[in-house]
This record gives structure tokens, sequence and C-alpha cells, in this order.
């Protein structure tokens, strides 16, 4: 092909993220063929993505949105702090979170795989890994979402203390703000589970094993041991659940407390970090 248009080397570079050397390359061996050209740059760009696969993902952003009752958080990672604040990068995510959002997709591996492609664009076009990481969805009437810097996000379903126990639809939403306060506050302190009724047995096994084995060290009285034993577990644990945890905003209170002030229960979160 003699004449080559820069045209038609544009539309591919466009539709395949690839650079402009490599995009001529193609159009040239398949005599300005398109469609063969993509799929000759696909080929090649999934051999360099299996490449990358070993590379680990280090940097990323957190992504999160809401359409309704339906609300999602995102995490996608990637190998550098420059490409984790690309528009490109950006964009990819906020791709997802606008599909997932207005198709109201649960299924991860579903999301993984309907992207798979962009991914693989976009991998090449920054040439290192690009990973879709994690993804998480809520459903509810009383939900809050909320993303600290694209570095750590957070997802509450919550409930009206006053309609909980009723079929009354009237007044059923909770205040926004007391959610934003409760967001900051998971933001800031990490809990790694809602309540004691949510902590896995395996943990609370182990955890009982080492408070026993420390309270035999202390050699009190047998009557007492149980009862040390369960404070014990208690004060650990306090610190890494959510409602237990003294408040950010006013340490004289916890969690629980604030929310039964503002006669909401917080029947859930997730809380994502980049670099867990």
């Amino acid at each position: 092909m003699k004449n080559i248009s820069y045209n038609i080397i544009k539309k591919l570079r466009k539709q395949t993220g690839v650079g402009i050397l490599d995009c001529k390359k193609e159009i040239i061996y398949t005599n300005g063929n398109i469609k063969k050209a993509i799929f000759n740059l696909r080929k090649k760009g999934i051999i360099k993505s299996e490449e990358k696969k070993i590379k680990k993902t280090y940097n990323g952003i957190i992504l999160s949105g809401k359409k309704g009752n339906f609300c999602v958080l995102l995490e996608i990672k990637c190998q550098t702090d420059f490409v984790s604040k690309s528009k490109d990068f950006y964009q990819f995510g906020n791709n997802i979170i606008k599909y997932s959002t207005k198709n109201f997709c649960k299924n991860f591996n579903f999301i993984k795989k309907h992207f798979e492609e962009d991914r693989i664009e976009l991998l090449n076009r920054v040439n290192e890994n690009i990973t879709i990481n994690r993804y998480k969805y809520f459903i509810g009437k009383n939900i809050y979402n909320y993303v600290h810097c694209n570095r750590i996000g957070v997802i509450i379903l919550a409930e009206n203390l006053n309609n909980s126990n009723s079929n009354s639809n009237s007044n059923d939403y909770v205040n926004e703000d007391v959610l934003k306060k409760i967001s900051m506050h998971i933001i800031a302190k990490n809990p790694k589970y809602l309540n004691f009724d949510s902590i896995p047995k395996d943990v609370f096994k182990k955890e009982k094993e080492i408070q026993s084995e420390l309270t035999k060290k202390l050699k009190k009285p047998n009557k007492f041991f149980n009862k040390i034993v369960k404070g014990k577990i208690k004060k650990s644990f306090s610190n890494i659940v959510l409602m237990t945890q003294n408040f950010v905003i006013d340490e004289k209170k916890t969690i629980e407390q604030f929310s039964l002030e503002n006669n909401i229960i917080i029947k859930n979160f997730v809380r994502f970090e980049i670099g867990e």
C-alpha cells in the first residue's frame, strides 16, 4: 500500500491505544484493513499482557458510584503512581462504575470479563500491568458512599431505627450527614468488623487461645479465669469492631452510641484502601 491515509492510522490508534508506528506497520501489512490490523495488534497485546501479569500492582485508585438503591465500590490497580494519576486510568475505572451502576451488576467475574479488552488496550497504552482488583456492591434505601482522595473508599448500609421493626415507609430515610461522619470515622479508624457477632469463628477461636494462655501466666484463681479471658477478648477486639470504637469526632461516645442517638442502625459496611 503506497498511499497511507493518516486518518486510517489515527482511527486504528484511537481504537487500540497502540503507538503510531505500530499502527502504521499494521496498516501497511494488512493493506489498510483495520479489522485485520486490530486482530493482529490484539494478538500482540494479549502476549504483552500475559508478560505483564507477573508484575506486581502496588498503586491504583478507589472509585465508587451509586444509582437509586444500588451502590458499588471499585479498586483498580497499576504498577506506578504516575499511571494511577493519569486521565486514561481514571477514565477506565469510571467507565466500569458507570456501566455497573447502570446495569446493576452483581457479578464481579462478569465485570472483569466485560472490560477485559479495555484493560488490555489500556495496558498496552501505558505499558504496565493493570488489574481490576476488587469490587463490592450494596443494595438498600439508605446507602452512603464516600471516597477520600481516590485512596480509601467506604460504603455504609444503614436503616432508620424507628422503622427497623415495622412495615412503615414513612420517614424511613436516615440523615446523610450522620452517615458521612460515620464514613469519615471508618476511613480514619479502619475497623475490620461491624460488631462482635460478625467476627469469624476461627478468628475468635484463635484470639481466645491467645488470651487463655496469657491469663494462665497471671496465676489468678480459677473461678475468675473465664471472666478474665472474656474481658481480654472484648478489649482486644474493641479497637477493630466498628460499633465499639470511640467516635473520632467525639471520643466520649462509641459509634454504637452515636448511631442510636441519631436513630440509625448500621447494617453493614465495606472499606477499600490502596496498599492493603
